[in-house]
């Protein structure tokens, strides 16, 4: 199961990637969710004694594992050294390239040291540590790769913590960093038994706690789409009666295929035909306000506006300037005729409303007078 969520969060930032143009924090983040996937994955004993049995070296699964995990740490101290990163992309890229090196270099290092061990008997995952953490001879192997991820996985926390906010990528990043510290935990764990024979810290405990880090690392991964669907599903339905009603009115904005891409795309693609159909609307309220024999062009609102008295920028809050556009909608619904036009200043987002919050702030007005 925790495969299965770490695998559906790496389809899911591939095909970001592949929507998107693709860049080197989601390149680090799909090398991250992947290998730990993979490491989730080679703790199933069927899928266990299956890659032993093909590859015909027993216990191989263990020394694919560690491998993976490096490349996880790799990943990830990647994409939050890159995100918090204030250097030119070309230095970024330079960077994230000695990482890759360097983790490499740890990868072939562990696989070396652990075939040199030699074969031992098959056995599950699990097994194989209680029997090996701890034995004098066995373990330079695990220092190597358990000493590289501590130390990335520490610098991951530390990054994570300090860019963590209350927006939602920022809440996705501190649960994210949540199960990187459980991860770095695990490691600090099974470093402890890797170098001495204390019993008070079990090889299954430190497995369980593995398992939760990576079952909260997919969450956090996940966390952002779950929210824009969600809130792109909110957004659509408050949206959609002031949409019906300019479509009803400018017919000509809805030609052309709708996108059917992530949800987020299809409320952008929504809210721009809704921007384009008050704009046209606008315009012809402006050509019909326009007094007979003036020869100025109305398609130029701002411009038009701007050589008229009788639209000032209103002196309102936002929300009464949204609800003053959206009274101007609503009145002419259903073909009831056409309302005054309040003045082009009056569809300007205010200073503190981007595009997009301005529009569905239109739209919330409106929905809020189609239900009284």
């Amino acid at each position: 199961m925790i495969a299965g969520l770490l695998g559906m969060a790496t389809g899911v930032r591939i095909g970001w990637a592949l929507v998107n143009k693709q860049s080197l924090v989601s390149t680090a983040m799909i090398v991250a969710l992947g290998s730990l996937a993979v490491v989730a994955a080679l703790n199933w004993a069927p899928l266990t004694l299956l890659i032993d049995t093909w590859l015909r070296w027993p216990n191989v699964a263990v020394g694919i594992s560690q491998i993976a995990l490096i490349a996880c740490a790799a990943g990830s101290c990647v994409m939050i050294t890159s995100v918090a990163s204030h250097r030119s992309p070309v230095t970024v890229r330079r960077i994230a390239f000695v990482q890759y090196s360097f983790a490499a270099a740890v990868a072939v290092v562990t696989a070396t040291l652990f075939f040199a061990g030699g074969q031992q008997e098959e056995m599950a995952p699990a097994e194989y540590l209680t029997r090996n953490m701890g034995s004098s001879n066995l373990a330079l192997p695990w220092l190597v790769p358990l000493l590289y991820v501590m130390f990335a996985l520490t610098l991951v926390a530390w990054a994570g913590v300090r860019h963590s906010n209350s927006s939602r990528r920022g809440r996705a990043l501190f649960v994210f960093t949540l199960g990187i510290v459980l991860i770095l935990l695990a490691a600090a764990f099974f470093l402890i038994r890797a170098v001495s024979d204390a019993g008070l810290i079990g090889v299954g405990s430190a497995v369980v706690l593995l398992g939760c880090a990576m079952a909260v690392v997919g969450a956090g991964s996940l966390l952002p789409t779950v929210e824009d669907w969600f809130s792109g599903r909110r957004e659509l339905s408050l949206i959609q009666p002031l949409l019906t009603e300019l479509e009803r009115r400018q017919p000509d904005i809805g030609i052309g295929v709708r996108p059917r891409g992530p949800m987020v795309f299809r409320v952008a693609e929504r809210l721009s035909l809704i921007s384009d159909a008050l704009f046209l609307e606008a315009t012809a309220a402006l050509r019909r306000q326009v007094p007979d024999g003036d020869e100025r062009p109305a398609e130029n609102i701002d411009g038009y506006a701007a050589t008229r008295g009788n639209w000032e920028v209103p002196d309102v809050t936002p929300v009464e300037q949204a609800r003053a556009i959206a009274e101007w909608i609503h009145t002419g619904r259903h073909g009831g005729g056409h309302a005054r036009f309040p003045g082009p200043v009056w569809l300007r987002q205010p200073e503190s409303y981007s595009d997009r919050e301005w529009i569905i702030e239109i739209a919330r007005q409106y929905r809020n007078l189609s239900v009284v």
